[in-house]
């Protein structure tokens, strides 16, 4: 399964806040496993830090989004056109899209499986 911006964009838009915040830990967590893949095998260093760095960014947006949700601060909530751009990585290499894309489609499918 893929997804399209406009795609994420209308699943993120149909979320109430409680769904909002179910999905995104989700999400979030699948970051940290394809961050995993910037890691040296069996050492203590990192191999791509950039593709980490992208990572951290878009987590970034992950649980800033959750703290607006759980201050119930609207102004503080990125638009949903704007977060779904950071989800899926859209304009950055081509090899963190394709990642961060399939670890939002498997959050979307743990999401959907919890429901």
């Amino acid at each position: 399964m893929s997804i399209t911006p406009q795609e994420c964009e209308t699943l993120l838009s149909r979320m109430e806040d409680a769904d909002m915040a179910r999905f995104l830990p989700l999400f979030g967590h699948e970051l940290t496993v394809i961050a995993r893949t910037a890691y040296e095998f069996q050492g203590p260093g990192v191999t791509d830090p950039r593709f980490l760095r992208d990572i951290n960014e878009i987590q970034h947006r992950v649980f800033g989004q959750l703290m607006a949700i759980g201050r119930s601060n609207r102004s503080s909530y990125l638009p949903v056109d704007v977060l779904a751009s950071w989800l899926l990585a859209e304009n950055k290499a081509p090899r963190l899209k394709l990642e961060v894309t399939h670890a939002f489609v498997r959050a979307v499918q743990r999401f959907r499986a919890a429901a």
